[in-house]
């Protein structure tokens, strides 16, 4: 996708953030606050360099100049955020953002699961998102225990199903499977101004830009923390509960398909370029972005794109990731793949 010179998308943010560019300001000062706070976070979109952006803010600017209330916004808001971010974006109304933060939320109730053919560890990791402490805990352990456990040490191999996970908090993820990961760098993140910055492994701890990774990265608000639009400050995270021994050296195959979506693409990404490593099924869905997010002062939440994901090795990925060996998800034939290449990859005691 073509990008326009930082000198133009300076310009044209400094001007819409005025929203009176051509006459006086219009509709009621608190509106006009709330519009220019939104704007503002925006700008931290990874595709706010492009024509589609401009074509968007031009056609909006006028809906919000015109509201009389923050409600009022809202749709407009929702459009120019899938603009800035891409498909991975969302803005959320206030209700629908409180209803999110619910505890015993869907997505926040499944925990990582194991079951053993022989000595092959087979581990499902779950979709999971949720801001309490105590949910993110209870799926950590859950993990912890199954790593900690003597059935665990002694599997030659692992296999690592993400088939029907479609995402959530990275980072919980990746620290939940962060034993049968090397440790050193395996992931990386590369902002729109090229600004690259590594998530790290260390035994079963996981830290970002130099500081333990605990949370999805914000701009404002429940999330997180971040001092400044742009890279997130992150603050402290526990490391895996139970303090589960590394397990190197194992052969890993992970499943995966269509379903597979951004934190499961994320673990996908973190196993890229690991020895003895491979992937089966089929092209994931593509929501290969990082996502930050801000709270608007009426509770409306914004969710925004704004670096690509990228492997160990920096290569980086807008859309869909492949898997190493094409094999039909919807049936079990992946996963029986992948079951048959860890067993022979711990019959022979190598690398593919």
């Amino acid at each position: 996708m073509r990008r326009l010179r930082r000198g133009t998308a300076v310009l044209v943010g400094v001007l819409v953030l005025g929203l009176a560019v051509g006459g006086a300001p219009a509709g009621d000062p608190g509106v006009r606050a709330y519009t220019d706070r939104a704007l503002s976070g925006l700008q931290a979109g990874y595709y706010v360099d492009t024509p589609t952006w401009d074509e968007v803010l031009a056609r909006e600017l006028p809906v919000l100049r015109a509201a009389e209330a923050t409600s009022d916004t809202h749709g407009a808001l929702s459009r120019l955020v899938r603009a800035a971010g891409g498909f991975h974006s969302r803005f959320s109304t206030p209700e629908q953002a409180a209803a999110s933060s619910r505890p015993g939320f869907p997505s926040s109730r499944e925990n990582p699961t194991v079951r053993y053919d022989g000595r092959l560890g087979i581990v499902t990791v779950p979709g999971f998102s949720s801001v309490h402490a105590d949910e993110q805990e209870r799926y950590l352990r859950a993990a912890g225990e199954i790593f900690a456990s003597e059935q665990a040490s002694s599997a030659c191999g692992w296999v690592i199903d993400v088939r029907h996970n479609g995402g959530g908090l990275g980072w919980a993820m990746i620290l939940a499977v962060s034993p049968l990961l090397d440790d050193g760098t395996v992931e990386q993140f590369r902002t729109r101004d090229g600004r690259t910055s590594a998530v790290r492994v260390r035994d079963a701890s996981l830290s970002w830009v130099g500081r333990r990774w605990d949370s999805l990265p914000a701009f404002a608000g429940r999330f997180g923390a971040l001092d400044q639009l742009g890279m997130p400050g992150l603050v402290v995270a526990p490391a895996l509960p139970g303090a589960p021994a590394k397990l190197p050296g194992r052969p890993i195959a992970l499943v995966q398909s269509t379903r597979s979506a951004s934190a499961a693409e994320m673990v996908l990404l973190a196993f890229a370029g690991q020895a003895r490593t491979a992937t089966f099924g089929a092209e994931s869905a593509g929501y290969t972005t990082l996502n930050g997010g801000f709270m608007l002062p009426d509770g409306a939440e914004v969710t925004l794109s704004f670096a690509l994901m990228g492997d160990r090795d920096g290569n980086f990925h807008e859309g869909a990731i492949p898997p190493d060996h094409p094999v039909d998800p919807e049936d079990d034939s992946a996963l029986e793949a992948a079951r048959g290449w860890a067993l022979q990859q711990c019959a022979g005691g190598s690398g593919a």
